[in-house]
């Protein structure tokens, strides 16, 4: 089941999908994000914290379903750099519906306008600021323009002016308050005219509190920077107290998705992405047969931070995390405490297993697998599969990998059709089987798992157990692009770029490769190098 990705190969939503991880508020917008960090400035000190918050914020943002311009944080950007990013920016933004913009960074206010600071600004008087560095009106004026339902546009950039001795005047620190267009809310890090604080954990307050806020399942957007307010003052022991200017924004908005049931477990604040991964193994269950093994109506932190995408083991609102992007610190005690309090309820031993999977204790996983498939967790039978297929633990048997996939293809897991689909695609441990890969895949398709669309479009786009027909190739690969699938973002793009089935189309090929790359998917960013990108 390891590595098959994409063109090449398939991503395994059973544990190593690679497609960023979406909230149940996500599905249904598009969620687009420029985030900028400048800490490495040339002619002024250079500031400690900047990239550092701007990775935590890109990471957090991913997470939560935003597609982020250039893949991730974009660091310490000069005036052409920065004015690059704006332009891509822009053009994300179209049919976008939420728009967020946020900057760690020096900024400075002149005449009661704010300005951004490009790492390789020197003004030497007033009129090199509007040459070299970026306004926020203009900011705001595209987002404005955009057509957005809501636009977000967070500055953790209110210090001391770094250029008072270069001719460059202001009030006094920090930035101007700024007039929010219809439909934006903008976040200052402090007050207006009010100078922030550096953290000393390599992260700023402000930017600390806010990624902990947007990770709480059922916060509203003003919910959540009233907490960020909250909890800035206390860190700071009130000396610094961010600042919300907004109008009025229509209908709601969840960073992290509706509120979870009422016996749901309060969501922890995530722990560093640097905190080392625990080693003492989880805890053992007791697996008495319960009534109802599945348990849809509860929720625990145990699943937020290690339930598995496409699981019909869990919530169905529940998005579920990769098991790359598992937070193992936090989500270790948080499974050990949900098997404490609910010895019955298989699926947090399973979950635990993944956690187990994602600090690679392959050993621990399988245990944990087979506690799990031995109460009837269908899930856990086809990780067990996954573990074979990809030599995790033991020696690659596909047989066994097979064997393990049956089972929980018996016992109804659309994903398991999905891999058992692939061994017979392409005769790993039985004979090659074309019909019975596409029957398996369609079975899939139905219940609406995006691997199962991906591999059936590559068995049409490429002619194989079936004739080639690049329209229905397309039509599968935009039905799990609905889906945020990465690795159908490139296959269309291959479609583009070659031409087949659909005008050839070199840019668009480009934007699919783009944003699937965004998304972490290594044979578009292949496909990209191969461009000269």
């Amino acid at each position: 089941m390891a590595g098959r990705i994409g063109i090449v190969s398939r991503l395994m939503i059973a544990a190593f999908l690679m497609c960023a991880s979406l909230s149940s508020a996500a599905h249904a917008e598009k969620r687009v994000a420029l985030v900028i960090g400048n800490s490495a400035y040339q002619a002024v000190p250079a500031l400690p914290n900047p990239a550092n918050d701007a990775r935590l914020m890109s990471d957090t943002l991913l997470s939560l379903g935003f597609f982020v311009v250039g893949g991730g944080a974009q660091i310490d950007l000069d005036k052409s750099g920065f004015d690059g990013a704006l332009q891509k920016f822009s053009t994300e933004l179209t049919g976008a519906d939420v728009a967020l913009f946020y900057y760690a960074g020096h900024g400075v206010e002149t005449h009661g306008l704010n300005y951004l600071v490009p790492v390789d600004a020197h003004p030497q008087d007033e009129a090199d600021v509007f040459m070299q560095m970026v306004g926020t009106s203009g900011i705001l004026d595209e987002l404005e323009k955009s057509g957005t339902r809501i636009n977000l546009v967070l500055l953790d950039a209110c210090r001391d002016n770094p250029f008072s001795g270069h001719g460059v005047r202001s009030t006094t620190g920090g930035l101007a308050q700024m007039p929010a267009p219809v439909g934006t809310l903008i976040s200052f890090a402090t007050q207006p005219r009010s100078v922030s604080l550096d953290g000393t954990d390599g992260h700023s307050p402000y930017t600390r509190a806010l990624v902990e806020a947007m990770q709480k399942p059922g916060a509203g957007l003003f919910k959540t920077f009233n907490e960020v307010g909250l909890a800035v003052d206390k860190a700071t022991s009130g000396q610094q107290l961010p600042w919300v200017s907004s109008s009025p924004i229509s209908g709601n908005f969840y960073f992290s998705g509706k509120a979870v049931p009422a016996t749901a477990d309060a969501r922890p604040a995530p722990s560093s992405p640097d905190t080392p991964a625990p080693t003492a193994p989880v805890q053992q269950a007791r697996l008495s047969p319960p009534d109802d093994p599945l348990r849809h109506d509860l929720i625990t932190d145990c699943d937020r931070l290690a339930a598995m995408p496409y699981d019909t083991g869990h919530a169905p609102d529940l998005a579920g995390v990769e098991v790359d992007k598992i937070n193992v610190a936090a989500a270790a005690p948080a499974c050990n405490d949900a098997i404490r309090r609910y010895p019955d309820v298989v699926r947090f031993v399973f979950e635990a297993g993944r956690v187990a999977t994602a600090r690679k204790d392959y050993v621990e996983a399988r245990r944990l697998y087979e506690q799990a498939a031995a109460a009837g967790y269908a899930m856990a039978m086809n990780n067990i599969g996954a573990l074979y297929e990809g030599g995790e633990g033991t020696p690659i048997n596909y047989a066994e990998a097979v064997h393990w996939y049956q089972k929980a293809v018996d016992a109804g897991e659309p994903i398991a059709m999905v891999d058992l689909g692939y061994q017979y695609e392409n005769g790993h441990g039985v004979a090659k089987d074309y019909a019975k890969a596409i029957r398996l895949y369609e079975t899939a398709v139905k219940a609406g798992v995006p691997d199962g669309m991906n591999n059936l479009a590559l068995l049409y786009m490429r002619g194989r157990g079936v004739g080639r027909d690049y329209a229905e190739a397309r039509r599968l690969f935009e039905r799990c692009i609905a889906l945020n699938d990465a690795a159908c973002m490139n296959g269309l793009g291959v479609l583009y770029n070659e031409g087949d089935g659909v005008p050839r189309n070199p840019r668009t090929a480009r934007q699919w490769f783009e944003k699937a790359a965004a998304l972490g998917n290594p044979e578009a960013r292949q496909n990209l190098r191969g461009r000269g990108r």
